[in-house]
């Protein structure tokens, strides 16, 4: 009898870590699927009057970065 009680006790436990986890889960993908990410500032002032392509910073400028590289090798 004992036995029987625990074992379905623990089933229920289980069952129930099971769905708190899956909840969790949905809801972290929820918030993920909902971020919206925009360019940063920069990005989009370069993009819109142009210039080189520095492959050291990946973005466009003026072509002035003293360590910056414009060339592909």
């Amino acid at each position: 009898m004992v036995k029987t009680v625990l074992k379905t006790a623990s089933s229920v436990v289980v069952a129930t870590i099971g769905a708190s986890l899956s909840l969790l889960l949905s809801g972290v993908r929820l918030l993920a699927s909902s971020a919206v990410t925009t360019p940063a500032q920069d990005e989009q002032n370069c993009s819109v009057r142009g210039g080189v392509l520095n492959y050291r910073t990946g973005k466009l400028d003026d072509g002035t970065d003293p360590v910056g590289w414009y060339e592909r090798d």
